[in-house]
């Protein structure tokens, strides 16, 4: 049981920052627009990826369809990784993010896990 708890923390610990990003980016907060016009994205597009990261990181959280969420986190913060690559600048916060929800999903649905990995 404790696994679990420690499981829904990861996953709350990765799906944080889509939420807070995804909300700054609805705003457009001027960090964001500075950040998405350095990595050669229009200002314009920031709410629509905000909503999709807010989406992504709630459907993680949620139990009957944190799976889909996982693999649209982990597509979602590759794509992130590509655009920081692109432009040359670091990338590990994007890296952490998909690995610790994969963690909690883990932890949170070991059974789908080891049907995942075949065990």
């Amino acid at each position: 049981m404790p696994l679990l708890y420690v499981g829904w923390a990861l996953s709350f610990l990765g799906a944080l920052p889509l939420i807070v990003g995804g909300f700054l980016y609805v705003l457009k907060a001027p960090v964001m627009v500075k950040n998405m016009e350095h990595a050669g994205y229009s200002p314009a597009i920031l709410p629509l990826f905000g909503v999709t990261k807010i989406l992504i990181a709630t459907l993680s959280l949620i139990p009957s369809t944190s799976f889909v969420g996982v693999i649209l986190a982990t597509g979602w913060m590759g794509g992130a990784i590509s655009a920081h690559v692109r432009v040359k600048s670091q990338y590990v916060v994007q890296v952490i993010i998909p690995v610790l929800i994969w963690i909690g999903f883990g932890l949170r649905h070991q059974s789908a896990m080891h049907s995942l990995l075949g065990l």
